[in-house]
């Protein structure tokens, strides 16, 4: 098990790490990323255990 810090995790794109609050269901991004905010703060915190970095992890 690991801890791995949570904070903007949701709040962050993964292609530009360009931080915005969420204020609906999903996180939607000047760049075109869009999904559901768990689903999108669920990948970021992967993404943080597996690179070190918050970036895109595909499908």
């Amino acid at each position: 098990m690991f801890l791995v810090d949570e904070a903007y995790t949701s709040q962050t794109c993964p292609c530009y790490q360009r931080r915005k609050e969420v204020r609906t269901r999903n996180y939607v991004c000047l760049c075109g990323y869009e999904e559901h905010w768990d689903i999108h703060g669920a990948r970021n915190i992967l993404a943080k255990e597996l690179y070190g970095k918050m970036c895109h992890i595909l499908e």
